[in-house]
């Protein structure tokens, strides 16, 4: 019992555990809904281009001037 206490609050099982958290999960699957009806309710013809903003915005492109720094 006292190894499952230790295990649950340290700082190295953290990464480990975050995503076997209920919460966790909940939230995934509630990130997920949100864009799945987001999606649903775009009309067929612009889903495409949907997807290509949401990858954009999630990884938004470097400059050629950033890069050189």
């Amino acid at each position: 019992m006292f190894w499952l206490s230790i295990a649950q609050r340290s700082e190295a099982f953290d990464p480990i555990t975050t995503n076997r958290r209920p919460w966790a999960k909940v939230k995934k699957f509630w990130q997920f809904c949100r864009f799945y009806g987001d999606y649903q309710a775009t009309p067929p013809s612009l889903r495409r281009q949907f997807i290509i903003d949401r990858a954009q915005s999630r990884h938004p492109a470097k400059s050629c001037s950033t890069q050189l720094q």
